[in-house]
């Protein structure tokens, strides 16, 4: 067993689901996790937590680089020299990119294996598609602030934040915006919110931008009271002539979800517009989409061409946890009645209007808890229906297992941001009467270790 602290030589051998390297102690067979890693490295590390069968351990000095390694962009993320805390978001900014997308494929095909017991998992996962963009992609950022001041994001396992100078993920505009705020915080004297102590008034900045560069900001405030809002939001809108709306999100509670339930507009647009292929979508501020546009795309048509393989057309599919419609109206023109369910009230209502905006009549929407809106739609479901889930990264709770189990559910496609919980979910459908045809990893998050899956099952 390692000890706390022990300083150890390892070569990494290969990458863990979680994203951190997996060595082997030299002249011994310990296994320690090595976050920051990249397969071939060897490097002394030094153990930071110890388990009965494992050790964690941080990179101390890379004594010789992997093939897979470069030098990231970013000077925030991990690296032995550089000293000091890393920011925990772009876990594999230190991997080339086409090393990226295969070792998602084999996380995907490792979580079925071991998880849901396929022994020919390796054979069902494709190649990874690609993100258009590796760099610049994200189309939304939740920025915490803290005390010192600072403004940045966590550093991996801790609450501490890593001052923000610079973020190559995130478009220009995003880290513009961002930086004047934290100035202009300061200078008014704000106070920057202590999760320790649950006080300060200012906790995150919230930024979603378009394809077209346009921008709809907030801020989340532990009270609802906005000192010197107008003048503020004045400033801002005249430094920043991208930015077409301006919010406040209250969030009293001493919790680590970044969004409370209140809204207020303070400015500007109520909501954003964003094209994805052939449609124009509207989101309101909190509202689920794609942080990838353009990599959205390719996972929407991978989810439509499983449905319709083989020239099946279903007369109803149901979109499960459909957000503000994306996937349904997608789907739209290839079967005769979508039906979308989602427990967001208002990006249920954003759905209803990228409906009627985009001049899609065969689809329905359906606001409230899967759950709960399941059971209702049971009774009318025809013989043959199709179904597409997309849940968050916890997967389908029991109750939507079950009713998937439905022998009215010919085909499932499955839309996973965890391949972990989807093979768990898998297995469980497959002794229920599917069968998993294939996965299709998807490349929403360059530079970090998470994958989007698109499986495919069908009714035996």
């Amino acid at each position: 067993m390692a000890l706390m602290g022990e300083t150890l030589t390892v070569k990494i051998e290969s990458l863990a689901p979680a994203g951190d390297g997996i060595a082997r102690v030299e002249g011994s067979g310990r296994v320690v996790f090595v976050p920051h890693s990249a397969p071939g490295d060897r490097a002394e590390v030094e153990v930071f937590e110890t388990k009965s069968n494992f050790a964690r351990a941080r990179l101390k000095t890379l004594l010789s680089a992997g093939p897979e390694r470069v030098a990231p962009a970013c000077p925030h993320h991990a690296a032995p020299s550089r000293p000091g805390p890393a920011c925990g978001g772009c876990d594999w900014q230190h991997l080339d990119y086409a090393a990226q997308l295969k070792h998602k494929r084999a996380i995907a095909a490792d979580c079925l294996r071991r998880i849901g017991h396929f022994e020919n998992a390796a054979a069902l996962v494709g190649e990874t598609i690609a993100s258009p963009k590796p760099w610049g992609y994200r189309n939304k950022v939740q920025i915490p602030f803290g005390p010192g001041p600072r403004m940045g994001f966590f550093s991996a396992g801790s609450r501490e934040i890593v001052d923000l100078r610079e973020c190559p993920i995130q478009p220009d505009v995003s880290v513009r915006l961002a930086l004047w705020i934290k100035a202009a915080a300061v200078r008014r004297g704000w106070s920057f919110y202590d999760d320790k102590t649950n006080r300060g008034w200012l906790r995150h900045l919230f930024v979603r931008v378009n394809a077209e560069g346009q921008a709809l900001a907030a801020l989340v405030t532990s009270r609802p009271e906005f000192p010197d809002r107008e003048t503020f939001a004045a400033e801002l809108r005249a430094a920043h002539p991208e930015l077409i709306g301006l919010h406040q999100n209250v969030q009293p509670e001493k919790t680590s979800v970044v969004l409370g339930p209140r809204w207020r507009r303070l400015w500007g647009a109520r909501d954003i517009e964003e094209t994805i292929g052939r449609f124009q979508f509207t989101a309101s501020p909190g509202a689920f989409l794609q942080v990838n546009t353009p990599a959205a795309a390719l996972l929407y048509d991978a989810a439509k061409a499983a449905l319709g393989e083989g020239g099946r057309r279903f007369p109803v599919v149901l979109d499960l946890y459909c957000g503000v419609g994306t996937l349904t109206l997608w789907l739209a023109d290839a079967f005769p009645r979508v039906v979308g369910v989602e427990e967001n009230r208002e990006a249920t209502s954003d759905a209803w209007r990228n409906a009627e905006r985009n001049g899609v009549k065969n689809v329905r929407f359906k606001s409230g808890r899967a759950e709960a809106a399941l059971p209702i739609l049971a009774k009318e479901l025809p013989p043959e229906t199709a179904a597409v889930v997309d849940p968050p990264r916890v997967g389908l709770s029991q109750p939507v297992r079950r009713f998937l189990t439905d022998r009215r559910l010919r085909r499932l496609v499955y839309v996973s941001c965890d391949p972990a919980t989807f093979a768990r979910d898998a297995g469980f459908l497959c002794k229920s009467g599917y069968v998993l045809r294939r996965v299709s990893p998807v490349d929403l998050f360059p530079q970090t270790s998470h994958v989007e899956l698109v499986a495919l099952l069908d009714r035996t």
